[in-house]
C-alpha cells in the first residue's frame, strides 16, 4: 500500500471529468470548501462564486438538516445564464475520523441507461448552452474564459494607456512573456479541461507573485502570458520572471512528455523601455518574446523587494 499527498489528491479532483463539490459540515453555517473545474463548466459558477458561501442557501436544505449517504441534492444552476435547470447530486460523507462526518462530497448523478438514452441529447445541448454562455459573459468582462485573468483585448487596450502615460512622464515600463513548455503535449495527453485548469493555476502562481497594484497580467496567447511592469528596469523583471517560472515548477503539475522533466515549465522573455515618440507599444512585448528562452537566469546579487 501506499499513501497519496493531498496535492497529488488535490490534482486528480481537479482534472476529474466528473463535477464535484465539497461541503464543509463541522460548524454552521455549511460553507462550500472546494469546487472544480468541471463543476465551474456545469454550473455556470465560478469558484469564487461558490466557496465559502452557505450549502443551504445553493441547494435550498435546511440548515440543520442531516444528510444520509446516498442522499440526493439538487443545485440550480447560475441564474444569469437564463437556464432553469439544476444539477442532480450524490452525497457522500467525508470521514476526518470515526464517528460523524466531517464534510460531504456530492458528485455529479450518473443516469441509468434508459435515462441516459433519453435525455443524453438534451443534456448535451445543455452543457453547450452553459458553456458558451459562460464564456460569453467573461468575454463581456474582459476575462479569459480558462483563467480568470485578463484578456488579451483588454491589455492592449490597458497597455496602450499605460504606454501614453509613461511616455508622457519618461518612466520606464518592462513587459515579461512567459510561455508555458510543451503545453500542446499536455492537452494532447490530458484533455482541454485538464489544460485549462493547468492554466489557471500558472495564472494564479503568476499574479500571487505580483505585488503591486499597478502590474498587469494577462493570457497572451494559447499557451503565453504576459506581465506589465511599471517603473521597473530589465535586471528587476527578469528576477521577478524566474521567481514565478520556479513557483510554477513547485507546483509539480506533472507532465509525461515535458522535454525539461517532469512537471509543467516556464520559459520567459522580459525588456524594458522608456516610451518615446517613435516607439510603438507592441515592440516592447515583441522585444521579451525575441528574448523568451535566452535569459532564464536570476542575475546575481539582486533581489526583488
Amino acid at each position: 500500500m501506499f499513501n497519496l499527498n493531498k496535492r497529488v489528491i488535490r490534482q486528480a479532483l481537479d482534472l476529474s471529468p466528473v463535477a464535484t463539490i465539497i461541503v464543509d459540515m463541522k460548524n454552521h453555517p455549511h460553507l462550500v470548501v472546494y469546487v472544480n473545474q468541471s463543476f465551474e463548466a456545469l454550473s455556470g459558477y465560478d469558484a469564487s462564486e461558490l466557496i465559502n458561501h452557505s450549502w443551504s442557501e445553493l441547494s435550498g436544505t435546511a440548515e440543520d438538516q442531516d444528510m444520509e449517504s446516498g442522499q440526493v441534492a439538487y443545485l440550480q444552476c447560475h441564474p444569469r445564464l437564463g437556464v432553469a435547470d439544476q444539477i442532480c447530486l450524490d452525497m457522500l460523507p467525508i470521514y476526518h475520523q470515526p464517528g460523524t462526518p466531517h464534510y460531504w462530497m456530492g458528485t455529479e448523478r450518473e443516469l441509468s441507461p434508459a435515462d441516459l438514452d433519453e435525455q443524453d441529447h438534451e443534456r448535451d445541448a445543455l452543457l453547450s448552452v452553459l458553456r458558451d454562455a459562460r464564456m460569453h459573459l467573461r468575454r463581456l468582462d474582459g476575462r479569459d474564459s480558462a483563467t480568470g485573468i485578463l484578456n488579451r483585448r483588454v491589455f492592449d487596450d490597458l497597455f496602450e494607456r499605460d504606454w501614453v502615460m509613461a511616455r508622457r512622464e519618461k518612466r520606464q515600463l518592462s513587459a515579461i512573456l512567459f510561455q508555458v513548455d510543451d503545453f500542446e503535449a499536455y492537452r494532447d495527453v490530458y484533455g482541454r479541461h485538464a489544460a485549462d485548469s493547468c492554466l489557471a493555476k500558472v495564472a494564479h502562481a503568476i499574479t500571487g507573485t505580483l505585488r503591486r497594484a499597478g502590474d498587469l497580467v494577462a493570457r497572451y496567447a494559447d499557451d503565453q502570458f504576459v506581465v506589465l511592469l511599471n517603473n521597473n528596469d530589465a535586471a528587476t523583471a527578469e528576477i521577478l520572471a524566474a521567481r514565478i517560472a520556479d513557483k510554477v515548477h513547485g507546483l509539480s503539475i506533472h507532465h509525461p512528455r515535458a522535454q525539461s522533466g517532469r512537471f509543467i515549465t516556464m520559459a520567459f522573455g522580459a525588456a524594458s523601455t522608456v516610451p518615446s515618440a517613435g516607439m510603438a507599444s507592441v515592440q516592447l512585448i515583441e522585444e521579451a518574446g525575441e528574448k523568451i528562452g535566452k535569459e532564464n537566469a536570476v542575475p546575481q546579487g539582486l533581489s526583488v523587494c
